[in-house]
């Protein structure tokens, strides 16, 4: 029965090496050909047996790590592309200024600056809230903030404390205390804000 078992397992395990390798020698063939690379170019960049690399490409042999870690770095590809058909994504999301909407609401005003899907669980963001409200709305929550004034004045006030930022001043603080923004001056203040939450004044809430 043991030995039954051990085959089993052998078979599980087998099963799931050939799904993982499955389409690799495909997609070698093929990258290589959209470099108009021949065969035994890419064999002697990999310091693979031009054999060795025909019955790779043709799924004839298991490749060892060692042989496609070498393959994909004559490609100039990552060596998980060899794995998978999913075209990689963009090596930088960018989002232009003059197509990033301005949401505004009450006193405050918000550009937001990082997409969701790219980082989940965290925001940038510009503002400018405006000096006649009542301020942005109290908050407190898990992480960090950070704040970086551009224009005007800001005051941060804590529970039992607060700061004064000016054009040029940062901050930035546990966010798990009691915290809230307001102006203190004539001038709206514009600033830029990272955290795990968006700010929003008390009237927005209603």
């Amino acid at each position: 029965m043991a030995d039954r078992s051990a085959e089993a397992h052998g078979s599980r395990d087998d099963g799931r090496v050939g799904r993982v390798l499955a389409g690799i020698g495909e997609r070698v063939g093929r990258l290589r050909a959209e470099r108009e690379m021949s065969r035994t170019a890419l064999a002697e960049g990999a310091h693979v047996g031009e054999q060795r690399l025909a019955d790779v490409e043709e799924e004839r042999g298991t490749p060892t790590l060692a042989e496609l870690t070498a393959v994909a770095a004559v490609l100039d590809v990552p060596l998980a592309e060899l794995f998978t058909d999913a075209v990689p994504g963009p090596a930088a999301v960018v989002m232009r200024g003059d197509e990033v909407p301005t949401v505004e609401s009450g006193d405050l005003a918000v550009q937001v600056l990082t997409p969701r899907s790219v980082l989940p669980g965290l925001y940038a963001a510009r503002y400018r809230l405006s000096p006649t409200g009542g301020g942005v709305r109290p908050v407190q929550h898990e992480g960090h903030d950070w704040l970086y004034v551009l224009s005007g004045r800001l005051r941060v006030e804590f529970e039992q404390d607060s700061v004064t930022l000016g054009a040029g001043d940062s901050a930035s603080f546990g966010s798990a205390v009691w915290h809230r923004l307001v102006v203190p001056g004539d001038e709206p203040a514009e600033f830029l804000a990272v955290g795990a939450t968006l700010l929003t004044t008390p009237a927005s809430t209603e």
